[in-house]
């Protein structure tokens, strides 16, 4: 799983996960916790964050600005991510961002499901 800071394509798709190094709502030391990219079907606005683990799986963590999206309009900038990581992504109960330089993407045509379960 390539770093967020060290992606070879500059945009982030609907589907793609992005693994915190520590659960945002628990803190530093909680363990990771995974983000799914989503589109809210919302022209006036950017792409979003959906928790996809832990107990708040299936919320809606952020919908970002609509400045947030690349410029081809296709998918999260990932340097508009990087460079308002501070401004969005901060721990719940703890003072401080969740340090991005942990932060791994797991791109959607990266994963596979089990064919038997």
């Amino acid at each position: 799983m390539p770093l967020l800071q060290a992606l070879d394509d500059p945009r982030l798709y609907p589907g793609d996960i992005l693994r915190l190094g520590d659960n945002y709502d628990l803190g530093p030391g909680s363990g990771p916790v995974d983000l799914m990219v989503f589109d809210p079907r919302d022209d006036g606005c950017g792409l979003g964050l959906i928790v996809a683990s832990g107990y708040k799986a299936g919320l809606v963590l952020h919908v970002f600005p609509a400045d947030s999206r690349s410029a081809a309009g296709s998918g999260l900038c990932a340097a508009w991510l990087r460079a308002n990581w501070d401004a969005w992504m901060v721990y719940t109960y703890h003072p401080g961002a969740i340090p991005v330089e942990k932060v791994r993407v797991l791109r959607k045509e990266g994963r596979t499901m089990p064919e038997e379960i």
